[in-house]
């Protein structure tokens, strides 16, 4: 996968092939400690104990019309590539927790990406999940649930194309603006 937006959203859509009814993406850039990480956590119907055991194996997958499973594969090779720390936790009945972290300015690491389109795309083909996004950029922070916009929009769907369009513009730029660099030292931003 190209840039780590992606990873996300594959998670996403497992979780919601999992029939979670809340989904949470946070995002944590800690730039004075060179960290960038990632955590996606659903109330699905989590993982047992022997399909945990073999979740990390590109060949192995609980999907029925799938023969591989290499995105959680994928995912994990990307992170030791980076010196990061790979993580999954799951109970069955309670949810699946994925996280992910990477040194940030590692040559490997990819981009993190379009999270704003990722987003906007979990939101447009799935209306009965709370999605929640926290986004941590060193000490400012950018939240957004769906619960929130649906209030705010008084009867109107989320997944009508003017809506959608506009909700992407709405989080492409708050987290551009949150991921502004200040400080140059830092380098860069993406």
């Amino acid at each position: 996968m190209e840039d780590l937006s992606q990873h996300i959203l594959d998670i996403s859509f497992n979780s919601l092939e999992a029939g979670c009814t809340r989904l949470e993406i946070c995002i944590r850039e800690d730039l004075e400690n060179n960290v960038l990480e990632f955590t996606v956590r659903d109330n699905g119907r989590g993982i047992d104990r022997e399909d945990m055991q073999r979740v990390t194996d590109p060949f192995y997958t609980t999907k029925k019309n799938a023969r591989v499973g290499l995105g959680i594969s994928l995912l994990r090779e990307a992170v030791e590539r980076c010196d990061g720390t790979f993580e999954i936790e799951s109970k069955p009945r309670e949810g699946t927790v994925v996280k992910a972290s990477f040194v940030r300015d590692h040559v490997d690491r990819a981009p993190l990406g379009d999270i704003a389109g990722a987003l906007v795309s979990l939101i447009a083909g799935n209306s009965g999940v709370e999605l929640f996004y926290s986004h941590r950029f060193n000490q400012k922070e950018f939240n957004f649930s769906t619960g929130e916009m649906r209030a705010a929009l008084k009867g109107y769907s989320m997944q009508t194309p003017a809506v959608l369009v506009w909700l992407e513009e709405y989080l492409r730029r708050e987290i551009t603006e949150l991921r502004r660099i200040k400080d140059e030292k830092f380098g860069r931003a993406g």
